[in-house]
């Protein structure tokens, strides 16, 4: 069996681990190896067309979990994670959101000191640099943002409408939420292309000398070893399975920092924090005979597939050149303001609190039960997240995920932000827990969402007249249970926070018990963003990456 040392070994390639390779080699005296289960896929045109990121789950670039059968939906769900260099910034959808400055804080609250919204918010703005339609950008950072005009027909409408109903546009960037905007994508506005970790932070320093990367190899194993003389344990190194199939070693000098994402991380531990994920539905509104949508393109008519490619390949224009979803809002939920709504919002909390899984302390129990409770009844905070797209999705068919209705439509998904319900990842089970006690807000959601649309002006002269169908909260909650899903957004495996509340990990992502053994992906994050949490997973990398090198020094 042979081995190799280096100083820092990062277990999995992906978005957090190529971001602390990048900066950690700016240390010329610091050897680094990475250790990628997945293939480099910098030259694959699927995973740099913007367009086409839905061919990339359920293939190679993907892990594809599954969970337990979820007895509130009566089926599994697919969890899809990227593997290949980049990890899930290779197969993701492209939004680059912010989360709420209250998450950020929320996160110090558990016991984080230097995880505060304007430490976070210094680090994010590292990992980018934005381009304006006006033609200016903003950041200085690797990745590179697109951030599209909001005069398109339906980009438009959307802004109109929701602004009509009295929620104000926001900044995507910004950590104040609460409105409706237009979500930036990362996609270089220069060659049309994804930009991710591998070719943003990766592909400018793959030639460091103190940089190793080894794809297609499999970590089995932190090689620990407890002290004769007592204390915390070390992490001396992994075992691997490399590409040729033998089993290896590597030693580590200092330290063997963990970044395999929220399912795998804790499968490598074996220490399940509270596996957390945005619960969604959606509803569509079929769309005047005259108006503009992308149906066509998602029912693969050939016509509209070859005017797709031609518009991407001459002008970087069109369906192919964009993830095609991001006319946004995070939104609060009315109902929940008043004295009944508030008390609503007790009984629901109580039933949480009831159902709280058996890994969970109490103590983290009664601070999320907080946390969730001060976001519910604040009429400035996002209770969801909404999407709209100018095509058919099929939300009230999950059995049937290919399906597209004929005619004109549009689509609204539907997110609730921060769930109630919370779950467990262990080595052979990923249960999500996903509807459970969240059915009650996610189904207020509903009746929101179908109510704003029929009132907001433009965004309802472009539809064609509708029947409320959700105006009994049973209704809503049937359609939920029938129709909800788990967006691709799980975190809190890992969680950081204090010891006391059931953490994994530190303030500074160091695993509790092993005095050389971190973790940084988006299993460390103990309380879910607000929305898409690509920028999150940036901005929680540069931040520790700074510490880190700090530490190490």
């Amino acid at each position: 069996m042979s081995s190799k040392t280096y100083d820092v070994i990062i277990v999995g390639g992906g978005t957090s681990g190529l971001v602390l390779a990048n900066r950690l080699t700016e240390n010329p005296n610091l050897q680094v190896l990475v250790l990628e289960s997945g293939n480099d896929r910098t030259g694959d045109q699927n995973t740099l067309t913007p367009g086409a990121w839905p061919l990339l789950t359920n293939s190679p670039n993907d892990w594809t979990f599954q969970t337990i059968p979820q007895s509130d939906l009566e089926r599994q769900i697919t969890i899809p994670q990227g593997k290949a260099l980049g990890g899930s910034s290779a197969v993701n959808s492209f939004l680059f959101t912010n989360t709420s400055k209250e998450t950020v804080d929320g996160w110090k609250d558990l016991g984080n000191e230097g995880w505060d919204y304007p430490s976070y918010e210094k680090a994010l703005r590292k990992s980018f640099t934005l381009h304006k339609s006006s033609g200016g950008t903003e950041g200085d950072g690797p990745l590179q943002l697109t951030l599209g005009t909001s005069e398109g027909f339906w980009e438009k409408a959307w802004i109109q409408g929701l602004v009509s109903v009295g929620f104000p546009e926001t900044n995507p960037i910004s950590g104040h939420v609460g409105g409706v905007n237009i979500a930036a994508e990362s996609i270089d506005p220069k060659t049309k292309q994804r930009s991710y970790a591998a070719n943003a932070y990766l592909d400018p320093v793959r030639n460091r000398s103190n940089l190793t990367v080894r794809t297609e190899t499999t970590v089995t194993k932190v090689l620990l070893e407890k002290p004769s003389s007592g204390g915390d344990a070390v992490a001396k190194g992994v075992q691997f399975i490399s590409k040729g199939g033998d089993t290896q070693t590597a030693e580590a000098r200092k330290e063997v920092i963990i970044t395999a994402g929220a399912i795998n991380s804790p499968r490598l531990l074996e220490l399940s924090g509270n596996l957390q994920n945005h619960i969604f539905t959606g509803l569509v509104f079929e769309a005047n005979d005259d108006v503009y949508t992308i149906d066509d393109f998602f029912r693969q008519d050939p016509k509209a597939v070859g005017a797709a490619m031609e518009d991407y390949g001459t002008k970087g224009t069109g369906p192919m050149s964009t993830s095609n979803m991001i006319t946004m809002a995070q939104l609060p939920l009315p109902e929940f303001h008043s004295e009944d709504g508030r008390k609503e919002v007790d009984q629901l909390l109580s039933a949480a609190h009831a159902s709280a899984p058996a890994s969970t302390t109490p103590a983290f129990t009664r601070a999320h039960e907080m946390f969730v409770r001060s976001v519910l009844t604040n009429p400035s905070s996002a209770l969801g997240n909404y999407v709209l797209g100018p095509a058919y999705a099929p939300f009230d068919v999950p059995e049937n995920p290919a399906y597209r209705a004929p005619g004109k439509w549009v689509s609204v998904a539907i997110e609730l932000s921060h769930p109630l319900s919370r779950g467990s990842s262990h080595i052979v089970t990923v249960d999500p827990s996903q509807v459970g006690t969240s059915e009650g807000v996610l189904a207020r959601q509903v009746r929101f969402t179908e109510d704003v649309v029929s009132r907001a002006e433009p965004i309802n002269r472009h539809l064609k007249p509708f029947t409320k169908r959700f105006t009994d909260l049973g209704a809503a909650k049937d359609y939920v249970r029938r129709s909800a899903n788990g967006a691709y957004h799980y975190t809190g495996t890992c969680a950081m926070m204090s010891r006391s509340l059931g953490g994994v990990v530190d303030n500074r992502l160091r695993v509790y018990g092993v005095s050389n053994l971190r973790v940084c992906d988006a299993s460390v994050i103990p309380l879910e963003p607000t929305a898409n949490p690509q920028a999150v997973v940036y901005g929680v990398a540069e931040l520790a990456s700074g510490f880190i090198k700090e530490d190490l020094s």
